[in-house]
C-alpha cells in the first residue's frame, strides 16, 4: 500500500514553533489548507480555518460566523477543527474577519490556517499592490504555484496577466518556462511580496500534468539554490 504523503513534512512546517500559517500564490490554496488540516487532527491538534480575502463556502463542515470566540471554542472541543469568517449571502464564500479577531482567535487553537490571497482558479499570479493579505500574526507563508501553468501562454494561465506580462518582461503570449516559476516564487514583487523575516515555503502543484518531473525537479532545485525550501506533487493524487 501506497504511503501518502505528508505535507506537513514535505514543507518542513515546524507547527508547533510556528502556529499561524498563511497561504497565497495561484489555484490549489484551499485544497492544500484542508490537506493541512486533515494531517494536523491526525496529530490531535485543534485546527481553525480562517481567510483575510475570500474562500469558497463549504455548507456542510463546522461553522462559526463572525469568528464568535464561545461558538469558536465550542465547535473545536467538539470536532478538532472550525472554519471562521465572516459569510456573504449573495456570493456564498467566506469574507475575512478583522485583523484583531484573528489575533483573538488564534489563542484558542493548536494551529490556525489562513487563505490570504485569490486567483481564481489561475495556475499563477504577481500580486496588485494590495495583495496578499498577510495577517500580522503569520508566522509562515507558503506559496502555492500549479504546474499547469508551464508552456501556456501569460494571457491564459496567469491572473492579473497584465502585472504578470510586465514583471516578466513578455507578451501575454509568450509560454511560462521554469525560470518564470522561479522568478516569480522568489521576487518581492511576485510571490515572495510582504513576507518579509517570516519562514517561506513553495508548493508546486499538479505536477501529475507533466509527463515527466524534469521541469518540477528543476524548479525546487533552483529554488533551494536561493535558499528557499520547495516541493512538488499533486493535491488531487496524493
Amino acid at each position: 500500500m501506497k504511503k501518502q504523503v505528508e505535507f506537513l513534512e514535505l514543507l518542513q512546517i515546524d507547527y508547533k514553533k510556528y502556529p499561524v500559517i498563511a497561504v497565497v500564490g495561484g489555484g490549489g490554496k484551499t485544497s492544500l489548507i484542508y490537506r493541512l488540516a486533515d494531517e494536523l487532527l491526525d496529530r490531535g491538534k485543534k485546527v481553525i480555518i480562517t481567510t483575510t480575502t475570500h474562500m469558497a463556502g463549504e455548507s456542510e463542515l463546522p461553522f462559526a460566523r463572525g469568528g464568535d470566540a464561545v461558538e469558536v471554542k465550542e465547535m473545536l472541543d467538539r470536532e478538532g477543527y472550525v472554519i471562521t469568517a465572516e459569510y456573504e449571502e449573495e456570493t456564498g464564500k467566506y469574507a475575512s474577519l478583522k485583523e484583531g479577531k484573528l489575533e483573538e482567535l488564534k489563542e484558542l487553537c493548536d494551529v490556525m490556517l489562513i487563505e490570504a490571497d485569490g486567483a481564481k482558479h489561475h495556475p499563477v499570479k504577481v500580486p496588485a499592490e494590495w495583495e496578499p493579505v498577510i495577517p500580522a500574526c503569520a508566522d509562515i507563508v507558503i506559496s502555492v504555484i500549479g504546474l499547469d501553468c508551464l508552456g501556456q501562454p501569460i494571457r491564459q494561465s496567469a491572473y492579473r496577466m497584465e502585472r504578470t506580462s510586465k514583471f516578466l518582461k513578455k507578451s501575454l503570449e509568450a509560454p511560462i518556462t521554469e525560470e518564470d516559476i522561479v522568478k516569480i516564487a522568489t521576487s518581492i514583487c511576485g510571490l515572495f511580496k510582504d513576507v518579509e523575516e517570516r519562514i517561506y515555503r513553495v508548493y508546486l502543484n499538479k505536477s501529475d500534468v507533466l509527463s515527466e518531473k524534469t521541469p518540477a525537479e528543476y524548479i525546487v532545485e533552483e529554488l533551494e539554490k536561493k535558499h528557499t525550501v520547495a516541493a512538488y506533487g499533486s493535491l488531487w493524487e496524493e
